[in-house]
């Protein structure tokens, strides 16, 4: 199976070792990934402004350039959302291009779903060897994929440690993309309420499944002076398996 990387703009900006995370795990797992150098935004920050027009041209970009590849694997659960779920709807029916964003689709996987649902990983054979204790929260476009609170209970399995649930998981955490800069009190008021929560678990560790979760978070946490280690799933199985040393 060929399987391609698919590193998203925040990732390979704010989270490049979630990246080389993503990377190890899926060595580990028996896949050897590729990266297209070709790949560019997928279009998220044109449909959340009302650009369609500008979000097909990427969208068309992307569709080419992974074409050549059997499953194409992200960290990132709101990327991945947005191929899976708004891609077709930029092109007619029928189409050429409809075809080739359904294709491309229907192969697109976030990485803890790739793992469970395509490569059939049974995490309690990961074998992890456990960490601090540490709680999820799942991005709010993993609904789209059917995996909104599937994080925790894999990192569980897998022996990434002691999962703590989050109070009040399903609320959005804030950052929604566009939505930050747009209306940022309502954001960092969300931000905060989800950050309450994370304290209220006891954990030192949240696991967010998207990069722009993470990065709403782990800053509203430093400019808090609350100390919060915020990384991916990608680097909590990496860690747990000896992949990745534990970072500060």
């Amino acid at each position: 199976m060929r399987v391609a990387l698919f590193t998203t703009c925040l990732a390979e900006a704010l989270a490049p070792r979630a990246l080389k995370a993503t990377v190890l795990v899926l060595e580990h797992c028996g896949v050897t990934p590729e990266v297209p150098l070709t790949q560019t935004c997928c279009g998220q920050p044109m449909l959340s402004n009302g650009l369609p027009a500008d979000a097909a041209a990427l969208a068309r970009r992307m569709c080419a350039a992974f074409a050549p590849y059997d499953a194409v694997v992200t960290p990132s659960g709101s990327c991945a959302s947005v191929v899976r779920e708004k891609y077709a709807a930029l092109f007619d029916a029928g189409s050429a291009e409809r075809a080739a964003a359904d294709a491309l689709a229907a192969k697109t996987f976030e990485l803890v779903e790739f793992l469970e649902t395509r490569l059939g990983v049974d995490p309690a054979k990961l074998a992890g060897r456990g960490g601090a204790p540490l709680t999820c929260h799942d991005a709010c476009h993993l609904r789209g994929l059917h995996r909104h609170g599937c994080t925790a209970p894999f990192l569980s399995r897998a022996g990434c440690g002691e999962v703590r649930d989050l109070p009040d998981m399903a609320q959005c955490c804030g950052f929604g993309g566009m939505f930050s800069t747009q209306f940022p009190e309502v954001s960092t008021a969300l931000g905060d309420e989800k950050l309450a929560h994370v304290a209220s678990t006891g954990a030192g560790t949240l696991v967010a499944s998207d990069t722009g979760c993470a990065a709403h978070l782990a800053g509203l946490a430093h400019r808090k002076g609350v100390a919060l280690r915020v990384i991916s799933p990608a680097e909590a199985l990496a860690e747990s398996l000896g992949l990745l040393e534990r970072d500060a």
